[in-house]
This record gives C-alpha cells, sequence and structure tokens, in this order.
C-alpha cells in the first residue's frame, strides 16, 4: 500500500529513475550543505566563509575552458546512439559509420580536455594569487594561498573526469550514472564534514574537490563502463565527427552563452569581495549555494532528459518530444516552488529564535526576492535545453545581453548599493529582460526547427 501510494507521488511529480537518482543527490547535498552550513558557523570565521564561497566563483571560470562541451558531447553521442546498440560492454551492434563517428569523438574529448585541464590549473593560479592579494590584504589572519593551489589542482583534475561521465550520458545511461554521482556525494559529504570539525579551515574545498575525484574513479572502476568506453574508443575510425564543420559551428554559440552565464551566476561574490568585504561575501555566497542547490534539482527534470529528447528529434517523433517537454516544464516548476516556500520558512523559523546561523544569510526579504529568479529560470532553462536538443543554440544573443546587463548592473550596484542593489538589479533583469527574450526565441525558434 505504501509502496503504490510513493508510486503515485513520483508520477505525479513526473520523477522517473534517472531522477529519483539525480534528484536525490540534490536532495542529500541540500541536507548535507544545510549540516555543513551549520559546520560553516561552528568552525569558519565569518572572513573564511567570504572566501570559501568567493573560491568557488574564481573557480567557476573553468566556464571559460570546457565552453560548453559537456552538453554538446551528451547530444552528439545520443544522435550516433539512435542507431548504436550494446548487447554487452563486449558486443556492440550498429552502422560503422555511426561507432567510427563515435570513437572519433571520444578521441577528440580525451585531447581536449587534457590540454585545457592543464591551462585551467595555470590560469587558476595566477589570477586567484592577484585578486585575493589585492582585495583580501584586509585579512591578513585568514590563510588562504596553499588552500588555493590546492582547489585549483583538484578542480583541474575534475575538469578531466566530466567528458567521460558525458559520454556515458549520452549513451542513455543516465540513471547509472547519477546513482554513481549520488555516492561520491555520500562520500564528499562524509570526509569534508570530519574535515572540518578537524579544523582544517580553507582546505575544505580542495579536500572535497580531491575526495570527489578519487571517489569517482573508484566507482568507475567497480563497474564495467571503462570496458565499454575503451571497446568504443578502439573502434576503427573510416569517418569522423568534424570538430571544425560539426561542433564549432555549434560550440561557439553555446560558449558564449556559458561564458555569458558566468558574468550572471558567479560574478556576484567576487565583486562583492572587492567592495564590501568577505563578511558580505560570506553572506551572499551562502545564500546563493541554497539557490543554485534548489536550480540544480529542479533542472535535473530537465537535463535527465535530454538523451530521450535528442532521440525523439533523431526520429523526428515531434509529437512525444512535445508532451515529454510539457510535463518536465509542469513538473519542475512545481518542484521550484514547493522548494522555495520551504526554504524561506526555514529562514523565517531561525530568524525567529535568534539562532546564529540567521546572521549568515542575507536578510529574509532579500532571499525572497532572490528566491523569484529560481522557477524564472528553471523555465528558461527548459526552453533552452528545448531548442539545443536540434544541435542548435538559438539563445546566444539572450545570453549575451543578459550576460552584459548582469556584469554592469552587479559592478554598479555593489558599488553604489551593496548588496541589496545587486540583488535587486538581478530580479530586474529575470523578469523584465530575460523572461520576455526567451519567450519570444522559443517560440520563433520551435515552429521554425518543427518544419
Amino acid at each position: 500500500m505504501l509502496k503504490k501510494y510513493v508510486r503515485k507521488i513520483l508520477t505525479t511529480f513526473g520523477i522517473d529513475g534517472a531522477i529519483v537518482y539525480t534528484s536525490l543527490s540534490r536532495i542529500i547535498q541540500a541536507l548535507g550543505g544545510l549540516i555543513y552550513v551549520l559546520l560553516m558557523t561552528a568552525f569558519l570565521t565569518k572572513e573564511e566563509q567570504g572566501f570559501y564561497y568567493t573560491f568557488s566563483s574564481v573557480l567557476a571560470i573553468q566556464i571559460f575552458f570546457e565552453l560548453g562541451l559537456g552538453g554538446i558531447i551528451i547530444q552528439f553521442v545520443a544522435h550516433e546512439m539512435a542507431h548504436i546498440t550494446i548487447i554487452s560492454p563486449d558486443q556492440i551492434e550498429g552502422n560503422a559509420e555511426n561507432l567510427s563517428r563515435l570513437s572519433s569523438l571520444m578521441h577528440f574529448c580525451l585531447k581536449w580536455y587534457a590540454v585545457f585541464a592543464g591551462m585551467l590549473l595555470i590560469t587558476l593560479l595566477i589570477v586567484g594569487y592577484i585578486f585575493f592579494t589585492k582585495y583580501g590584504h584586509n585579512s591578513p589572519l585568514v590563510e588562504w594561498k596553499l588552500p588555493w593551489v590546492m582547489i585549483a589542482i583538484g578542480g583541474s583534475l575534475n575538469l578531466l573526469m566530466s567528458p567521460w561521465m558525458a559520454v556515458l550520458q549520452g549513451m542513455n545511461k543516465v540513471k547509472e550514472m547519477a546513482r554513481l554521482a549520488l555516492s561520491q556525494q555520500l562520500v564528499v559529504m562524509g570526509v569534508t564534514w570530519v574535515s572540518l570539525i578537524l579544523g582544517v579551515k580553507l582546505y575544505i574545498g580542495s579536500i572535497s574537490l580531491l575526495t570527489g575525484f578519487v571517489a569517482m574513479i573508484f566507482l568507475y572502476s567497480r563497474t564495467t563502463y571503462p570496458r565499454l568506453l575503451i571497446k568504443i574508443y578502439k573502434q576503427k575510425i573510416v569517418e569522423r565527427i568534424s570538430y571544425k564543420l560539426e561542433i564549432f559551428p555549434y560550440q561557439w554559440r553555446i560558449a558564449l552563452s556559458w561564458i555569458s552565464g558566468y558574468f550572471i551566476f558567479q560574478m556576484f561574490n567576487p565583486v562583492i569581495f572587492a567592495f564590501d568585504g568577505p563578511v558580505a561575501a560570506g553572506r551572499m555566497g551562502i545564500t546563493l549555494a541554497i539557490l543554485n542547490a534548489i536550480l540544480s534539482l529542479v533542472v535535473s527534470w530537465t537535463s535527465t532528459k535530454v538523451p530521450l529528447w535528442s532521440t525523439y528529434i533523431a526520429k523526428k517523433d515531434y509529437l512525444k518530444f512535445d508532451q515529454s517537454y510539457k510535463k518536465v516544464l509542469r513538473d519542475s516548476t512545481l518542484v521550484s516552488i514547493v522548494c522555495i516556500s520551504i526554504f524561506l520558512v526555514f529562514l523565517a523559523v531561525i530568524g525567529y529564535l535568534e539562532f546564529p546561523l540567521a546572521n549568515r544569510f542575507l536578510p529574509i526579504w532579500l532571499c525572497a526576492v532572490l528566491l523569484i529568479t529560481i522557477p524564472l529560470n528553471n523555465i528558461i532553462n527548459t526552453w533552452a535545453t528545448y531548442l539545443r536538443c536540434h544541435k542548435k543554440e538559438p539563445f546566444l544573443i539572450q545570453a549575451i545581453v543578459i550576460g552584459i546587463l548582469c556584469a554592469i548592473t552587479t559592478f554598479l550596484t555593489a558599488k553604489y548599493f551593496g548588496v541589496s542593489g545587486v540583488v535587486i538589479g538581478y530580479t530586474a533583469i529575470v523578469v523584465f529582460v530575460s523572461i520576455p527574450l526567451s519567450y519570444y526565441i522559443f517560440r520563433v525558434k520551435k515552429k521554425l526547427y518543427h518544419v
């Protein structure tokens, strides 16, 4: 009876196997993050909290190196897999042309990510040293130099792992990858909790990254996926996926969108750190961490559908494609509203009870304003993913416009109005510019792609 009731709830919210593992990972991450916040309150100063979250924002410049290739890999693999069948890790059937193209893509990924992981490491070391030396001088008691070096190493190693998970997701192993990610998350969570208690301070960021890297290597080694990847990698290449003719014309648009995304989502902390100091950056950072956790949870309804949607497009089955899209949009929006409500109630309770934790977040009214952007950004993400599954990037202009507006607004409001100005300015851009422009693009391009 209970099992039947649970299944009914899952069906109501459109939760399938892939979403269960992906969402469970996000939920555990969110709950674990709450405990992490409590530990951070006890074992990190407000200044160290600011450094920690600004570390994360600077680390996000890896966007400039990956340039959206992970999502492109999923889609290209999914399109080739529409004509390939995996019987077992040692037996793969399908058109020789498609197998060859898939193998060539894997060869390309190995070279691309090896080069850019090295470039990322060098860039992080230089940029981080210059930024934190210039703007962190008012916090001489915070030891950040060696922790930052370790974070740069951890971030670069994790970049090396990302293409192989993308390849497997493109093979419609979304549920399996989500299950591995969930196991990885549990390990990382346990290690970071213990590490914080032991007093590792700002080394906690690198411990999290390096633990995640080692855990994923171990988890992969206990599956048949390495054999499968090696089997495809060794396929005779008679026809290649051309980077110049196929990937680049699509990637440069995705890359500009992702770069714009950095200015939309990751610029807040470094700018606030520079103008208002690490304490203000810490409050903004911890609030954004919860916001991003909720958004990451709800977008899993969309991200787990990329292989399926790409397959529908390859087969020109637009009816099923649209049915799936509408359900995903409805369910993910509903979940985002539920999550926002829970978080606001949580903030109200800890504020009313005057818990010290309340002082680590932005004021509740600012949190409420910022949280408005979650369901709106989720809707935009669903529209964009729908169109990108056609191996096109129609949201380029939108991303550039919003990125420029956010960069200018964040800089000016942080300088003259502080954190409240940053939050109100960003929310206004999402509501009055991003949503209308995104909807217009979606309507026009959808008709064009399905002619």
